[in-house]
């Protein structure tokens, strides 16, 4: 990590967050005025809408680390027996918050964040996506094209609202309109995020719709399913990479 921006977000994370926390907590006499820093957590959350601190033994997250000595699972180990902590992850506990977490280790603070959200809700839209995406391959190896667009329209749609519910957008977690959506991809596409044939697939999946499902024109009929089914399959591998 680049230790000029780690600085920064340290800073950030002491002079937003957890200093007020401090002084707030100090005033209503929930911590001693000789109380030290050792670790701190900012959870930032679309559920709650609003971030929580934890100080201290309140902290709780999974440390890859490095240790220097032969240990058995279920060992405690303790800081001397660690040459390094490589990451720092949130607990099942907390799946859909984004982080940043402080701990000090060996006089040092280690700092890790993580900015995108719904990590739990990403893993499940992209498990849907994969569904449709097999019904709309077992679909065009039978010739079915109507029920194979109205699946390519879902696993897209699936995968792109993988994509946008990293960011912290309620509209994008709670909205159920499909324009919604897929504006706020062909936007996200525009600023370079994500391919731009992404998104030129899920509108043109979309309009095909009214097409192939309620039979208003043999429009779909023009397409080409198997290079739907690639771009579908970059999609679905794109958005899985952003959660890995």
């Amino acid at each position: 990590m680049n230790q000029d921006i780690s600085q920064k977000i340290f800073q950030q994370a002491i002079d937003l967050w957890i200093k007020p926390e401090m002084d707030k907590r100090k005033s209503l006499k929930r911590l001693p005025k000789d109380f030290k820093l050792r670790s701190a957590q900012i959870l930032f959350s679309l559920d709650r809408g609003w971030n929580k601190v934890r100080l201290n033994e309140e902290v709780k997250a999974v440390a890859k680390c490095k240790i220097n000595c032969a240990k058995n699972k279920g060992d405690a180990i303790y800081e001397k027996d660690i040459d390094e902590i490589e990451s720092i992850n949130l607990t099942e506990k907390d799946p859909n918050c984004a982080h940043i977490t402080l701990l000090l280790f060996k006089n040092n603070w280690v700092i890790s964040f993580d900015f995108a959200y719904n990590k739990k809700r990403i893993k499940e839209h992209i498990d849907v996506a994969k569904e449709f995406f097999e019904s709309a391959k077992d679909n065009l190896e039978k010739k079915r094209l109507r029920p194979f667009f109205e699946n390519s329209f879902a696993c897209a749609e699936l995968s792109a609202k993988a994509v946008l519910l990293q960011l912290p957008d309620k509209e994008i977690l709670q909205g159920k309109d499909h324009s919604t959506r897929i504006n706020k991809f062909k936007n996200w596409a525009s600023l370079g995020n994500v391919k731009q044939e992404h998104s030129e697939i899920l509108e043109r999946l979309n309009q095909l719709r009214s097409s192939a499902r309620y039979l208003c024109s043999t429009e779909f009929k023009k397409e080409k399913p198997k290079e739907i089914i690639s771009k579908l399959s970059e999609m679905i591998n794109f958005a899985e990479s952003r959660i890995k």
